[in-house]
């Protein structure tokens, strides 16, 4: 596996890994279940900044997509790609902990997608979070 000079990579439980944006796009994190790829949960292709007190927060909208899939996954650990550069928690500052979801109409989507929102939901339920939908 290729690792470019300086970077750190990390294996990171995905319980430990926190979400800064609010915007969770449906039709790429649902495309990305359905076409897992399994190097991505060592390939370092998750990008997170390591505050220091056993959280790491994402830091990209494509390092989030992948997080989310990878929670509906059920995927207990992901190799991360450390970065210097601290992101703004957008979900934490400014929206108040609250998710919303854009992308398909609910109407379009089958059971089995349905069932994997709900199971998201749920997951980022018990880790304090809410929904605008």
């Amino acid at each position: 596996m290729y690792h470019p000079a300086g970077a750190r990579q990390k294996d990171v439980s995905t319980r430990l890994i926190k979400p800064t944006l609010p915007d969770i796009n449906t039709n790429i994190v649902l495309d990305l279940v359905t076409n897992w790829n399994s190097a991505w949960e060592v390939d370092g292709g998750i990008s997170i900044y390591d505050e220091g007190i056993a959280q790491y927060l994402l830091t990209d909208m494509q390092s989030h997509e992948k997080f989310f899939a990878a929670l509906i996954l059920r995927k207990p650990s992901l190799r991360c790609r450390i970065t210097n550069e601290e992101p703004k928690d957008v979900l934490d500052e400014e929206r108040g902990n609250r998710f919303t979801f854009h992308g398909h109409d609910t109407g379009a989507l089958s059971e089995a997608q349905l069932k994997q929102l709900e199971f998201l939901k749920d997951v980022l339920r018990r880790r304090g979070y809410r929904f605008e939908n």
